[in-house]
């Protein structure tokens, strides 16, 4: 339903868990070839199949980003507090718009089962999620060049196939090596249209920082108050834009000596995703199905940062 919507030109979004999204891989897999907006909200629940579908977990980054097989990288939104969830939602149909392909909003269960009272958003600041639409005449290529293109509606001039094999110009499918590295470096450019520096940070000198994700931000900022309060030597990063990740803060994350990420998984997804990009991430995992402790925090976040200045200090 929501490929039919998008591909007719409609903001199309729609909620799931984790189970939902792996039914729903090669449906997202079409959309990131066929270049068509949509958003998938994934509530995650603990898994995997029918797993602890009352509890909180943090264990499907790695399945949103890369849902489908071939070569595919999903933008990503990953909320962690109830008011990030109306404009993380707001920011991801504006991203699937933007760059006409499928988006992942991330939450949890500790977020969905919330009642929280929040600021009334200001809706004067919402930006209207408009894609670039073709109004042009008829004989138009969609898929030509390396670049974002105008997206014909159908019924509209420009008429073309979204096609889930590889395409050529037109959208006809062909499998000539050189259109596929055209497309497939057309697709992934794209992403980079979606970089923004909005992000949070606090004592950036530091060389050792904590770097929270989804609904672990809580208490990992009121473990980090605590730290800073201690006079720890430890600084504080967040975003919910976790692909593409805001630019000025990964180029502060690689000058670390140690970055640290509270995560509600048993693998540490998000600091091994950091480390492919060139970041020394350490995960503090959890997999209890409940959320983090922050005196635990503080325990674990002290441990790891006076082990890296003791090694540091040998150097």
């Amino acid at each position: 339903a929501i490929l039919g919507a998008g591909y007719a030109g409609k903001r199309a979004m729609t909620a799931t868990a984790g189970p939902g999204v792996s039914l729903m891989s090669e449906g997202l897999g079409l959309a990131w070839i066929a270049e068509i907006p949509l958003v998938v909200v994934n509530v995650q629940r603990g898994g995997p199949a029918t797993g602890l579908p009352t509890k909180t977990e943090q264990s499907d980054l790695m399945g949103c980003m890369y849902p489908a097989h071939g070569d595919v990288r999903l933008p990503i939104i990953a909320v962690g507090t109830v008011e990030e969830c109306f404009y993380g939602a707001v920011k991801a149909l504006e991203w699937a718009e933007k760059y006409q392909g499928p988006v992942i909003l991330m939450s949890e269960m500790s977020l969905a089962e919330r009642a929280q009272n929040i600021p009334k958003p200001d809706l004067s600041k919402i930006k209207e999620a408009k894609r670039l639409v073709y109004s042009g005449t008829n004989g138009y290529q969609r898929y030509a060049g390396h670049e974002l293109s105008p997206m014909p509606i159908p019924g509209s001039p420009g008429a073309y196939v979204a096609n889930g094999s590889e395409h050529d110009d037109m959208g006809d499918t062909t499998h000539l090596g050189e259109r596929h590295i055209q497309m497939t470096e057309r697709r992934f450019s794209k992403i980079k249209l979606l970089e923004e520096d909005d992000y949070e940070r606090d004592q950036p000198e530091h060389s050792v920082a904590v770097v929270s994700w989804g609904g672990s931000k809580g208490p990992s900022r009121e473990a980090y108050n605590v730290l800073k309060e201690s006079g720890l030597p430890v600084g504080w990063y967040y975003t919910m834009f976790l692909n593409p990740l805001p630019p000025k803060m990964l180029e502060e994350l690689k000058q670390k000596d140690l970055v640290i990420v509270p995560e509600l998984n048993y693998q540490g997804q998000f600091s091994s995703i950091l480390r492919s990009m060139g970041v020394k991430a350490e995960s503090i995992t959890q997999y209890t199905g409940l959320p983090f402790k922050a005196r635990t925090l503080v325990e674990k976040i002290t441990e790891m940062t006076k082990a890296q200045l003791k090694e540091t200090a040998k150097v």
